[in-house]
């Protein structure tokens, strides 16, 4: 038997059952595609107390107009809506719109809006709100928003109760876009503006805000009037936890309900009486970044050799304890873009060192660049166990530890001297951006290939049957030009208390509304 399922047994062991009672409802994309639903019954719910989630981080800013943040999205999701929704699963699923369309060139996308929807204040949302909510972020140089939305070119109401996008060029994806923008009432982010609203934030979601502890806590309590299901527990508390270790002790002692865990710690709740440990998909990819204009690694056979040179089975088995899946493409399974059946390059050190010497490399040193604080807790052992394999291959790694927000500067002002370890999980659940980021302009490509910029658009224009050929199109070039290293997918542990019931999202981000709990 493998660690993995022995691993596995021991979980199921703990009772790590995953509670999943979604309702999945249609959706099309393309050309002229259409879903609809109508919402949630309102059906009255018991209290069931309440609950802390454990968060590893806190966001900047927490204004769906100005922040566009992996950590603030458990919040927006509590407290906003947008016109569709990711579910835990990754699928698209009716929002604030009930339905949808495109034109056949997929740039112009129409939605219709629920009706009797109300904002938190009690205030009606009227299709004006979602208009000045993309608008206003349009409008802001400052908006980390922005970029998501950039290929906006109009945006408009066609009646009380539709309104349209008109795209600058086809986008595919769209309805993912979409469902990552919370709504705001106009008239309250027109009284309080930037600087007030994310301290008493209003939206339509299942939540309604009550305090922002900054460093501390964020506090919602359940909206009874909302449009949809109502919240299984009554008042959530996203506590801001950074060490892992606090976090263990946290779900050990009972001030936290559910905490995501690294892999290591996982031992630590054998046994437990009052917690398990549930293990979840994760739609986030580690891999090794290239600076493909530097020194040796302008060098296409040396960088042909890293992906053969990791063992990428043995770092997993020996520091991740199992807790990821070897991979060859830089986006997880339940991503669109995802490839089935796409290689996994092989673990092949003789083939590695063969091109490292074919290549005429000089013995030059090569940065390997890597979080040494901030990130995950085991990053510095993988970048030491990569160093050293790429060392077996006959490359001279220099590694250069950098506490996270310091070396996430450095990949944003595309400044990495050599190589890089980094994670990408796109909240999206769309390759699109993670296709951007790495090969098609973005920060993190140094190949700069026309080709690549080409094929981005190709994916983004591709109706949902053929965007899958032109992403392994994608995957393809960039296993054979080598402009990242695809290594794994990770699993995420979560620690979580007995009388806590939930599906984990592939995403990371919390459904709160979909947390329950059972009576002690």
């Amino acid at each position: 038997m493998s660690m993995k399922t022995q691993r596995r047994g021991r979980l199921v062991g703990l009772g790590a059952a995953l509670a999943v009672g979604t309702v999945l409802l249609a959706g099309c994309m393309g050309n002229a595609g259409s879903t609809s639903s109508s919402g949630g019954s309102g059906a009255a719910t018991t209290d069931n107390g309440s609950a802390t989630l454990a968060m590893p981080t806190e966001p900047a800013n927490i204004d769906p107009i100005m922040m566009r943040s992996l950590s603030a999205w458990n919040m927006y999701y509590a407290v906003f809506d947008g016109l569709t929704r990711i579910d835990a699963k990754g699928k698209i699923q009716p929002g604030l719109a009930t339905d949808w369309k495109s034109n056949a060139t997929q740039d112009v996308w129409t939605f219709t809006i629920r009706k009797g929807v109300k904002f938190q204040d009690g205030s009606e949302l009227k299709v004006s709100d979602i208009v000045y909510t993309y608008d206003k972020i349009l409008a802001s140089d400052k908006s980390t928003n922005r970029v998501a939305i950039a290929m906006i070119s109009k945006v408009e109401a066609t009646d009380d109760h539709t309104v349209q996008f008109t795209l600058k060029n086809p986008f595919s994806a769209w309805l993912n876009q979409v469902a990552t923008i919370g709504i705001v009432p106009e008239k309250v982010y027109e009284a309080e503006g930037p600087e007030k609203f994310p301290n008493a934030p209003v939206g339509t979601g299942p939540y309604s805000f009550v305090a922002w502890d900054h460093g501390v806590d964020y506090k919602v309590t359940r909206n009874d009037a909302y449009w949809g299901d109502k919240a299984k527990i009554k008042d959530i508390t996203f506590s801001f936890v950074g060490a892992p270790d606090a976090r263990v002790t946290g779900v050990e002692s009972g001030s936290l309900d559910t905490a995501i865990i690294p892999a290591s710690q996982v031992p630590v709740f054998d046994g437990a009486a009052n917690a398990k440990v549930i293990e979840a998909a994760s739609n986030q990819v580690a891999f090794i970044g290239v600076n493909t204009t530097a020194g040796a690694l302008s060098n296409l056979k040396v960088r042909q050799a890293i992906p053969l040179a990791i063992d990428r089975k043995s770092i997993v088995d020996s520091l991740l304890n199992g807790f990821a899946s070897p991979t060859g493409e830089p986006v997880a399974k339940g991503v669109t873009g995802y490839v089935d059946g796409f290689p996994t390059p092989k673990y092949d050190p003789a083939a590695a060192k063969k091109l490292v010497e074919e290549s005429g490399y000089d013995g030059a040193e090569i940065t390997l660049q890597y979080p040494s604080t901030g990130g995950s807790p085991t990053d510095p052992e993988v970048a030491q166990a990569i160093a050293a394999d790429l060392g077996k291959a006959g490359l001279k790694i220099k590694l250069v530890g950098a506490e996270q927000a310091s070396l996430s500067l450095s990949l944003a002002n595309h400044q990495i001297t050599g190589l890089y370890l980094n994670y990408w999980s796109p909240s999206s659940m769309d390759g699109d951006v993670v296709v951007s980021q790495l090969l098609a302009g973005g920060p993190e490509d140094y190949a700069r290939s026309p080709e690549m910029a080409q094929a981005y658009l190709d994916q983004q224009a591709a109706n949902t049957d053929k965007r899958t050929d032109v992403f392994k199109k994608i995957w393809e070039w960039n296993a054979t030009n080598v402009s990242n290293v695809p290594l794994w997918q990770n699993t995420n542990a979560y620690a979580t208390a007995s009388t806590i019931s939930w599906t984990p999202a592939v995403d990371g981000i919390y459904r709160a509304a979909e947390i329950g709990r059972s009576a002690k």
